[in-house]
């Protein structure tokens, strides 16, 4: 009986590895949020920001170690412009602080916290939404949709000042970037 899961590593796809799970971890951050799993949802989103940050500087050649968000944009702020953005944004630092603070904390319950899911939801969506395109524009991508399946569409829109309607797929090739030239059928 074959493996339920194998572990596939090949450095030259891994900048599409590190999009495709930054998407995945975006929602589901986005989704334990909603429904107050915060510990949860603070860590999937620490990994969501860590990994768009890493396949932006995968596609520059950079092998860049550690989960530190603040350092990874103030040692890459010459990259892009929007780097620099982030970092001249006292809130977004301090944002970026705080889920670096707790992604090992959370992760092993040495710490709780008090929050409000919506402000941080907010703040993810805006975060991804620039990253998510940043990182398309640099590979170039015809298209910027996000894979969401079709009975989760109208959850991930709900509060979502970032994402419209618009910029949804039910084609699951969006998460690795590629171009999305048709739609799956609604039973996908």
């Amino acid at each position: 009986m074959p493996s339920p899961f194998e572990l596939i590593k090949d450095s030259t796809l891994q900048f599409i590895f590190l999009f495709s799970n930054a998407d995945g971890f975006y929602i589901s951050a986005r989704r334990a949020l909603a429904y107050g799993w915060i510990p949860v949802g603070c860590s999937n989103a620490h990994q969501s920001m860590e990994l768009y940050i890493k396949a932006i500087l995968k596609l520059n050649h950079e092998q860049e170690k550690g989960h530190d968000l603040v350092k990874l944009l103030e040692k890459y702020k010459n990259r892009d412009s929007y780097f620099s953005s982030i970092l001249d944004d006292i809130h977004k630092v301090d944002f970026l602080n705080q889920l670096s603070e707790g992604y090992l904390t959370h992760r092993y319950g040495e710490a709780g916290s008090k929050s409000n899911s919506q402000e941080i939801i907010t703040i993810l969506d805006e975060l991804t939404f620039n990253l998510r395109n940043l990182y398309l524009r640099n590979i170039k991508s015809p298209s910027n949709k996000i894979y969401i399946p079709f009975k989760l569409q109208e959850e991930f829109l709900l509060n979502n000042q970032n994402f419209t309607v618009k910029d949804l797929t039910k084609n699951p090739m969006a998460q690795m970037g590629l171009p999305i030239d048709m739609e799956l059928p609604e039973d996908f």
